[in-house]
């Protein structure tokens, strides 16, 4: 048993209850409270999940973003990340203390979404503090991420991050300088005659599809039920996204096939852990843990069978 010692009383405590089943189930921390007990009769399983440490909505209609972190974990029935009518080209971006395999959305009542659509899901796998070059070309072929790009008469180099398949070329880590007319060259393909080269920010980073997705939220279109998105788990990177937060975090984002229907809103969102292979827990034991909350955001229990799951959140 884990056991903690406060140098401040007790002020409150708080007890819930979770079945538990051979599904795994998924639990935040309850907001302001430092210290849990936890007791099942009978042997069962849990894993300790990162931070959702921001949420945050890009509208596209007029580039702005609204901050939803609260509303995604303080654990309230009054309070939803609004996704009302959100359309093909608006996100909602996540950022996680430490990468995670998906999350669990918890809707709200009956806002969820009717219409048959689901969810393009990217993490982050790049972002340079040093910041990027864009070259506007002729792209003759896909290049491949983190491959070298050569100057072909000035001999600059950089490493790739992006292409569009047509004009675009992302580099970063440029070294020399890349000329108007020449071509840059990949390992097989490359963005020919450069008529435009432009520094580009590092507010954005830059964002692909996970693989192997899994959404628990889809009845005849995406979060229209409570459910775990998953994926395999991806080589997402840590970096502070300047237009999103200052702080170094992992990010996913997503937007929908299509547009969702009108009243579109979530309760909670849990962060799931990197793996299912969760700690053994042994039955009939009072387990006690204190709380990292700068770091950890919500716990998920996993079980062979069925029981009840005791809990009692202590705050000091």
């Amino acid at each position: 048993m884990a056991q903690a010692t406060f140098g401040s009383p007790i002020k409150k405590e708080y007890g819930e209850q979770v079945s538990l089943t051979t599904t795994a189930s998924h639990l935040n921390f309850r907001p302001d409270y430092h210290e849990v007990e936890m007791y099942c009769a009978s042997a069962w399983r849990m894993a300790l999940c990162p931070k959702l440490a921001r949420v945050k909505f890009f509208d596209a209609t007029d580039s702005s973003y609204t901050d939803f972190t609260a509303q995604a974990t303080d654990r309230l029935s009054t309070t939803d990340v609004v996704l009302d009518a959100m359309q093909t080209a608006d996100f909602l971006y996540m950022g996680f203390t430490d990468p995670v395999r998906g999350w669990y959305d918890d809707m709200d009542g009956t806002n969820v979404n009717v219409n048959n659509v689901s969810r393009v899901v990217e993490y982050l796998y790049d972002v340079s503090t040093g910041g990027y070059q864009t070259l506007i070309g002729t792209v003759d072929g896909a290049m491949t991420v983190g491959e070298t790009i050569t100057g072909s008469v000035s001999g600059a180099t950089g490493t790739h991050v992006f292409d569009d398949g047509a004009t675009i070329l992302v580099i970063k880590n440029v070294v020399g300088s890349f000329a108007i007319g020449e071509d840059a060259e990949g390992a097989s393909q490359k963005n020919g005659t450069l008529t435009k080269i432009s520094p580009t920010g590092n507010g954005d980073g830059y964002f692909t599809d996970v693989s192997t997705d899994s959404d628990g939220t889809d009845s005849s279109g995406t979060l229209a039920q409570d459910g775990l998105y998953a994926f395999d788990l991806p080589a997402v990177v840590k970096g502070a996204v300047l237009v999103l937060d200052s702080q170094p975090l992992y990010w996913y984002r997503y937007a929908p096939s299509g547009a969702l229907s009108a009243a579109v809103q979530i309760n909670q969102i849990v962060p799931a852990a990197d793996t299912v292979n969760y700690a053994f827990k042994t039955a009939g034991m009072i387990y006690m843990f204190a709380l990292n909350t700068v770091q950890a955001g919500a716990f998920e229990f996993d079980h062979t069978s069925s029981d009840t799951l005791n809990i009692n959140w202590i705050r000091h």
